[in-house]
């Protein structure tokens, strides 16, 4: 039997496809407890950027929470004697809003690859976030970078401590000004001072944006993150919406690799973001690296919904009488034709339909 697509949303869409390419890669489907020990998540409260936790006290006494991230469930119940940990997820997730003020339930997909990550690993997880992308819209940018490009820079610079984060804030603004201010307020040398306000501007294709960087580098961990980063990019090959931004970062206690990105058009911010995470694992005792990414499914609702042109194939009317079985028959024959039926009494005002067909003596008959 043949049966057509339903009317479905961008999300659920997206939801239907990313299942099947995951699996194909050989990611299986893990599903997250809705609550989670409270400790875990105020431990490790900067991954989560900060915000409010709700938490409530269950019956037998423990402190609980209602989950406000996915990886680190994922990360802190991997089990690593089996070879990697490949795994996808659909799960919601429950935030602070800082800007609202309220809490929100947030709807996420995405996958980990945990355990031996190399040169495949990080490049499978960046295709596949490409593909990601390109499955939902046609008009994509997914932005790369490296966390020890901006880490070691800020190490040849001496740049630590309460300093950092604001120099970090800077960069993320892409305020050369804001970066030249918090640079010159840690003591930052004029020679750092200029490399840290080129890096703002430190954006575009792969092969220009590695080419502009190297140029930047003042240490052996700069080139070395550029060379792992331009091996990974390679192995994808196409480079047509990658994006390299080298003020892209996420935590440095816990991310220490590709970082990533994704944007789609007719959608203001990141709907994808993710990167390696070796950080993390450490900080829960694992010796392990991982690599990830969520999709926010929420914000596809800004996408448009396709429209469908008809509200079904064929439209059976009938009268009152009509046997059943007989009815039932037939609708089951259209529809095993891959056709969506609909059975009224009478036409329904603005109904559409590619055919209109009468249910009369056990047969259809044309109307």
């Amino acid at each position: 039997m043949t049966w057509k697509a339903p009317d479905l949303s961008p999300a659920e869409r997206a939801t239907l496809q990313l299942r099947g390419l995951y699996e194909q890669y050989g990611y299986r489907l893990y599903q997250v407890s809705q609550f989670e020990e409270y400790g875990l998540y105020l431990q490790f409260k900067r991954f989560l950027n900060g915000g409010r936790i709700l938490s409530f006290t269950d019956l037998d006494g423990r402190l609980l929470a209602l989950k406000p991230d996915v990886t680190l469930s994922i990360a802190k119940n991997a089990r690593l004697d089996r070879g990697a940990e490949k795994v996808y997820y659909i799960e919601n997730v429950y935030r602070e809003s800082l800007a609202a003020g309220t809490m929100q339930e947030i709807a996420q997909m995405g996958l980990e690859y945990i355990g031996g990550i190399g040169a495949y690993a990080q490049a499978e997880v960046l295709d596949i976030a490409q593909q990601t992308l390109a499955s939902i819209g046609p008009q994509l940018i997914l932005e790369v970078s490296h966390m020890v490009f901006l880490t070691g820079l800020f190490q040849a610079l001496g740049l630590e401590g309460e300093a950092a984060p604001s120099v970090l804030k800077a960069l993320s603004a892409k305020s050369a000004h804001g970066v030249e201010a918090a640079a010159k307020r840690a003591g930052i040398g004029r020679a750092g001072v200029s490399v840290l306000s080129e890096i703002t501007a430190l954006s575009g294709s792969c092969e220009s944006a590695l080419r502009a960087a190297r140029q930047l580098c003042l240490n052996g961990r700069m080139t070395a993150a550029l060379d792992e980063l331009d091996e990974t990019v390679r192995a994808v090959g196409d480079t047509s919406a990658l994006r390299m931004d080298f003020t892209l970062q996420g935590d440095v206690e816990y991310y220490d690799g590709l970082l990533l990105a994704g944007y789609l058009d007719g959608i203001p911010r990141a709907v994808l973001s993710g990167g390696r995470y070796d950080g993390l694992m450490k900080k829960l005792g694992k010796s392990a690296g991982a690599v990830g990414f969520a999709l926010y499914l929420d914000d596809l609702k800004r996408l448009p919904r396709a429209q469908r042109a008809l509200d079904a194939d064929v439209l059976i009317l009938t009268d009152e009488d009509v046997g059943a079985t007989e009815l039932l028959k037939a609708v089951r024959e259209l529809i095993a034709q891959g056709l969506r039926v609909r059975v009224e009494r009478e036409r329904p005002e603005q109904f559409t339909c590619e055919k209109v067909l009468r249910f009369v003596e056990g047969r259809l008959e044309p109307c």
